[in-house]
């Protein structure tokens, strides 16, 4: 898939010209078509991918034509296998999985494709609850964002979906290099949650140090980032199970400047 193709075509468009998709930009490998996402993934679901792991469960937010979603099955064996596309609709666009991937009906009849908006909390909560939370169900314990690519769908992913991962589990956000849609995540909302990584907060002065997302304090052991991808390890705090209001995404998501804790002289 695209995720992994970068190391590969990077020969390719700075030699022969060929597989260039933003010839335009300085930096050598942001020139071809396709990521560099193998060695985070690797790294962090090498253990995941033996077939003698423990079962668990895998969500990706935007199943597309289904490559990657595909390719996920086939590296995570023991993985029960989720994915969530808005364009599998009966509105949705034309040329989505229903006529690009073969198997888009037996994952519907499977109950692991769930057409509907991943940045609808109420959606969410749906399929969390009706679909993934069910009695003997494995673990979840990652989930990858490969949706809209927008920042604020982006965020409310991880406002959602992280608390309710189990400990040790990771969370992935792709494609976040350099656009006017995707910029605010890693301008406004990753400083955010670097911040509550290092959260221990005043009892004596309690507005002094507040947190920029209360929910997610405590939750994370790790934040990893790499060219145009990052993951957040989840703690070994025990997974929780929030309202809806409390797993909206707030206003200060995108907007650093609306936690107070990010203002001068709060640091």
């Amino acid at each position: 898939t695209d995720k992994v193709q970068g190391q590969k075509n990077l020969h390719l468009c700075l030699k022969e010209g060929k597989m260039c998709n933003e010839p335009k930009h300085v930096r050598e490998e942001c020139q071809p078509f396709g990521h560099f996402y193998h060695t985070l993934y690797q790294q962090k679901l090498g253990s995941y991918s033996h077939k003698d792991a423990e079962p668990f469960q895998f969500l990706e937010v935007g199943f597309f034509n289904g490559n990657g979603y595909d390719m996920y099955r086939k590296f995570l064996p023991r993985g029960e296998c989720h994915s969530i596309e808005i364009s599998c609709l009966p509105h949705g666009d034309k040329n989505d999985g229903k006529t690009w991937n073969p198997k888009y009906q037996q994952y519907l009849d499977e109950n692991l494709l769930h057409c509907g908006d991943a940045n609808d909390v109420n959606y969410l909560m749906d399929v969390w609850t009706k679909e993934m939370k069910r009695p003997g169900a494995p673990p979840l314990k990652v989930v990858v964002d490969d949706g809209s690519h927008e920042a604020a769908h982006m965020a409310q992913s991880v406002l959602f979906w992280l608390p309710r991962i189990e400990p040790g589990g990771f969370l992935f956000v792709e494609d976040i290099q350099p656009s006017s849609v995707a910029n605010a995540f890693t301008t406004q909302f990753l400083p955010q949650i670097m911040k509550d990584l290092h959260y221990c907060g005043d009892k004596d002065k309690p507005t002094e140090d507040e947190a920029c997302f209360p929910t997610l304090v405590g939750m994370v052991q790790s934040i990893h980032c790499e060219m145009h991808i990052c993951v957040i390890e989840r703690s070994q705090a025990p997974a929780k199970e929030l309202s809806l209001e409390e797993s909206k995404l707030p206003t200060n998501g995108l907007d650093l400047k609306k936690c107070k804790s990010m203002l001068p002289g709060h640091w």
